[in-house]
């Protein structure tokens, strides 16, 4: 399995000089290289599969922290507000990771398709385990494919799909699963994630969205928590914050402006939740962004 890993960080040396989180032809598939350690970075987790190649990241979900060493496997189900840092990452060793975005659609159908584990307990989003062989081959011949673009075409899609078996199947599938599978507890908190995501700028009353997805406000509120690890409230919050930190990155719009955008009624409440979440002040933040 180690000849395999090394095959792979191979060829992610050979494709890409480069560091950043880089794009491949392949939609959803993506390689992260850091040639440095990183400061702590906020930032949302989408429904994803992450390889650890080599070196080392912490991530901090709520108040659980998470350390990813080479040849994990992480996933997430839904989409997870982290806070992160590479912790092992040089120029002669550079931190590697291989991401691919979860497709709901190819869950759904393999989930039709076959018989899996069944479970209605609320899981967290988020989970690790080690990468086994099988993961790491599927991987492997995904990333030959940058190089045969008339294969690619035809194989990609099939070796995604085994890919979305492979980590169904596996010790982290039951996250995936649960949140997928209709009716289920944690597929009622996907959904009311979907429903926040877009309804954020919206004033939110926990007791009327626990009703809108069929749960008692107690249970609700405890389930969010489970799965994400923050309450509605904290979720909503954040989710504004990054979308004001957005309009003000790439729109140069001034941090009030911002503020009202995304829900906000107080210029000075955004300003001091922005400053508990990031670090610094809306325009310092920005600022310092803009000149890394």
């Amino acid at each position: 399995m180690e000849n395999l890993a090394d095959k792979i960080k191979d060829k992610v040396s050979e494709l890409f000089s480069e560091a950043g989180m880089l794009q491949t032809s392949i939609k959803g598939f993506n390689i992260s290289v850091r040639t440095a350690p990183t400061v702590n970075q906020h930032c949302f987790y989408k429904p994803m599969a992450i390889v650890i190649l080599q070196g080392k990241k912490q991530t901090m979900l709520g108040s659980e922290h998470f350390t990813y060493n080479a040849n994990q496997l992480v996933v997430t189900s839904v989409d997870i507000p982290t806070v992160g840092s590479i912790v092992e990452a040089s120029p002669e060793k550079p931190f590697m990771s291989l991401v691919l975005e979860l497709d709901n659609y190819i869950i759904g159908q393999l989930l039709s398709e076959g018989n899996y584990p069944q479970n209605d307990y609320v899981s967290r989003g988020m989970g690790i385990t080690e990468a086994d062989e099988n993961i790491l081959d599927a991987f492997y011949r995904l990333i030959m494919l940058l190089e045969q673009e008339e294969r690619q075409k035809i194989m990609a899609p099939l070796i995604i799909k085994e890919i979305h078996y492979l980590l169904l199947t596996s010790q982290l599938g039951d996250i995936i699963r649960a949140v997928n599978t209709k009716g289920s507890q944690n597929n009622q908190i996907a959904n009311a994630i979907a429903w926040l995501k877009e309804n954020f700028r919206q004033p939110l009353k926990i007791e009327e969205l626990a009703k809108k997805f069929n749960m008692a406000e107690s249970s609700f509120y405890r389930h969010f928590n489970k799965v994400t690890s923050i309450s509605p409230l904290q979720y909503q919050k954040q989710l504004r914050l990054y979308e004001a930190q957005r309009l003000m990155l790439s729109e140069n719009m001034e941090a009030a402006n911002a503020a009202y955008e995304v829900g906000y009624e107080s210029a000075s409440q955004f300003n001091r939740e922005y400053k508990r979440m990031f670090g610094t002040p809306p325009k310092t933040n920005v600022n310092q962004i803009k000149n890394i």
